[in-house]
């Protein structure tokens, strides 16, 4: 406790400001929030760490206030950020897990505070995880949250963008909004490179190429410094006050968890938290008794002069900064449900003091921090004393209860963006309330979880091979584990082995019947099986259990044009975008729906919004090009079906409609070209999934259109023949056969 005082009263008397606290002054300047999501404060420069390339983090520390030990209240990214903005924790705001959680309406926030004394409010975050669906777009006036969607039925892609993209949108924004005169502004900047799998852009990863992890602390950084230089260059550094925090760390493999989420140990849990502003914080001054996340939001809002939060748990730090504090450090808490909710194990919870910390697991475990900080001697047996006494501050601290759990319901979307981050899950224990009795330690289940990790990873790289020796591994190591049969339908499902992944299915569904996702997974089985009627009922299942399912209407969309109901498929398509209005990949299957129906007009409205959204968009800028192309408008179509091959070249029906426009235009040898790469592409997709009854009509056209009649009519019988076509593709085969005479 008096280490603490003193480093931070030694900094104050350095700049001769500790008596007149002329540093103190709270004013209506800007604030800019930056999260560090998945960063250690020991790989940081300024918390001692050697090798670090971390400049700007490092001067910004030289420059204001560092706290040395700061936590965050889970190992998770959701939790944590809804903490730092409401100053509770997470039993108190309800949100204990990522994307089955979300911040009610009745919890203040920093944002919706300062929204209210006028500030101009806006939040630029880099992740799924943080999409403004989850609650905490509360408050601003601008939600940033533009990520790489998914398309339905596909495997996932990213759920998130790369931190220069959300920079590169902070910095238009403070360019063209803040910058303005008038009201101040609060900006928050979310950063996700850190979280694995730890991929920067060059030159950082050439940098540290023994250690992923260094480099994306050293990219985002880099990124700090660019949101500073931001600030520098629209006259407003010296009017914003900045605060920089973790949400959560990373384990790095201590304790034998490779990544983060299932353990609440120092790696995961222990973060860098710096403030920074002229006017408003001491330079160079260090605080080393132990502070949390829930104290930010407190602090912040005392350093503006703004209305307190009506209920906090945390407190502002402005006291202890100015050496008023003289109080023991209030007790620091962290938690994760994660292994319960995703696994059915037992959750964890902490409680640290200024030294010890106790761990309530099914095996407790009690630390000496200051003299074993990496947490490696178990005294739960050999100080009794200590570990009853934290057991009970963690009883205060929680109430003697678990809190609320302000859960909400997971679609197919969020769940796969989910996975594409890496959070497992669908398999725990979700509606049974938090107990750690008779429940499965961590300890004993994270060598199968960080298998299950790489196996997702594998999957969303599409290496299905590679998962499915994985999921083998990960059986052995347990058996039990529901979530083993739903990843391994997933590696099936990537492989084509429809079959078996209906089966894998099927396992889990003896185990897990209310699983939406599990059902939907099975009506595309059923789908690409030429099980119509089962896919149909599958879909209904899912529906009922979660009746926002907006991929579950797309694939009912399917199923209605495979009959040739291509009404009931655009109602069934227009149901999804209600559902997810923000979703390009719907609105481009309805257009091209549209299309296929006639109904011309709508469709071209439909690809106008989406090029409006999105303005390389490569199906959009394909299906407008077809319309006009139909409609004998040659030059823009060749424009638009240009662009669209520039940014997927592997779009057959466009390079196909292409050819037919430099065919019909007299065009002879760029047509011949295109005709050829047509047939190339779509051979080479038939050697590889000939079930593919869409590409399998186009070859017949492409060949039928070239003349090369016998060809054409030989894929045309293969088409009326296939279980998995349409209604309406083996319609036009037998007709197109009949016009041959054959």
């Amino acid at each position: 406790m008096a280490t603490g005082l003193l480093v931070v009263l030694a900094a104050l008397a350095a700049f001769g400001l500790h008596r007149s606290r002329a540093w103190r002054a709270p004013r209506r300047d800007n604030l800019l929030l930056i999260t560090l999501d998945t960063t250690r404060a020991d790989r940081i420069g300024c918390y001692g760490y050697a090798r670090a390339r971390t400049p700007n983090l490092d001067r910004l520390a030289r420059e204001g206030v560092r706290f040395q030990y700061a936590y965050g209240p889970a190992p998770l990214t959701l939790p944590s950020h809804a903490s730092i903005l409401t100053g509770l924790l997470p039993p108190e705001h309800g949100v204990r897990n990522n994307g089955t959680f979300f911040l009610k309406e009745q919890f203040e926030t920093v944002a919706t505070l300062l929204k209210k004394r006028g500030y101009r409010t806006a939040a630029f975050v880099s992740a799924f995880v943080l999409d403004s669906r989850f609650g905490l777009n509360r408050g601003f006036d601008v939600y940033d949250e533009h990520v790489e969607e998914n398309l339905p039925e596909g495997m996932s892609l990213e759920a998130q963008r790369s931190g220069d993209k959300t920079v590169a949108s902070l910095k238009s924004w403070i360019r063209t909004e803040a910058a303005q005169a008038g009201a101040p502004f609060f900006a928050w900047l979310h950063l996700y490179d850190a979280h694995e799998p730890h991929r920067p852009p060059p030159p950082f990863g050439d940098a540290f190429p023994d250690s992923p992890y260094e480099f994306v602390i050293a990219f985002d950084d880099s990124l700090v410094g660019m949101a500073m230089e931001a600030l520098s260059q629209a006259g407003l550094r010296e009017r914003t006050l900045v605060a920089v925090i973790g949400d959560h760390g990373e384990s790095l493999g201590e304790h034998g968890e490779v990544a983060h989420s299932v353990f609440v140990y120092e790696g995961a849990i222990r973060v860098p938290f710096v403030l920074w502003g002229p006017g408003h914080v001491p330079s160079g001054a260090v605080v080393r008794l132990p502070v949390r996340a829930t104290d930010v939001a407190p602090t912040l809002l005392d350093l503006l002069g703004a209305p307190e939060l009506r209920v906090a748990h945390g407190r502002s730090l402005v006291p202890l900064m100015e050496g008023r504090d003289t109080a023991p450090a209030p007790a620091v808490y962290a938690e994760t449900l994660l292994p319960q909710l995703d696994f059915g194990w037992a959750p964890l919870r902490s409680v640290r003091d200024e030294r010890f910390k106790l761990i309530d697991a099914p095996r407790p475990e009690l630390y000496d921090l200051r003299d074993d900080p990496h947490e490696g001697r178990n005294l739960y047996a050999s100080e009794p004393q200590k570990a009853a006494a934290l057991r009970r501050e963690l009883e205060r601290l929680t109430g003697g209860a678990w809190g609320v759990m302000a859960k909400g319901e997971i679609d197919a979307e969020t769940k796969e963006k989910l996975a594409a981050l890496g959070y497992l899950g669908g398999a725990g224990d979700a509606d049974a309330a938090p107990s750690v009795d008779g429940r499965k330690d961590p300890k004993d289940g994270i060598v199968a979880f960080n298998v299950i990790r790489r196996a997702t990873e594998a999957i969303r790289a599409r290496s299905f091979e590679e998962a499915r020796g994985l999921i083998d591994e990960a059986r052995q190591a347990d058996r039990d584990n529901p979530i083993i049969s739903l990843l391994d339908a997933s590696a099936l499902l990537g492989l084509g082995e429809h079959r078996s992944a209906l089966q894998s299915l099927q396992r889990f569904l003896a185990l897990k019947p209310g699983s939406a996702e599990a059902h939907y997974l099975a009506a595309v089985c059923h789908l690409r099986l030429g099980n119509n009627e089962a896919a149909f009922r599958e879909t209904e299942l899912t529906l009922v259990l979660s009746p926002h399912h907006a991929d579950a209407h797309v694939l009912r969309s399917r199923l209605h044009i495979a009959t040739g109901s291509v009404g009931a498929a655009i109602t069934e398509l227009r149901t999804a975008l209600d559902r997810k209005p923000k979703s390009v990949a719907v609105r481009v299957i309805l257009a091209k729906a549209l299309a296929d129906a006639g109904r011309t007009g709508e469709a071209r409205t439909e690809f106008e919004e989406v090029l409006r959204l999105q303005a390389d968009n490569a199906a959009a800028l394909a299906g407008l090009g077809l319309l006009l192309g139909a409609r004998s408008e040659a030059e823009p179509a060749l424009r638009l079906l240009t662009r669209a091959l520039e940014v997927d070249p592997e779009q057959e029906r466009a390079r196909f409609a292409l050819a037919q426009i430099y065919d019909n235009l007299g065009r002879r040898d760029e047509a011949a070209t295109e005709f050829a790469r047509v047939v190339d592409s779509l051979h080479r997709k038939l050697e590889a999934e000939p079930g593919d009854a869409d590409a399998r009509l186009n070859l017949a056209r492409v060949l039928e259109r070239q003349g090369r009649k016998p060809e054409a009519e030989a894929e045309y019988r293969r088409l009326a023949a296939m279980t998995s076509a349409s209604s309406q593709a083996k319609a036009i085969a037998r007709n197109r056969l009949a016009a041959a005479g054959r």
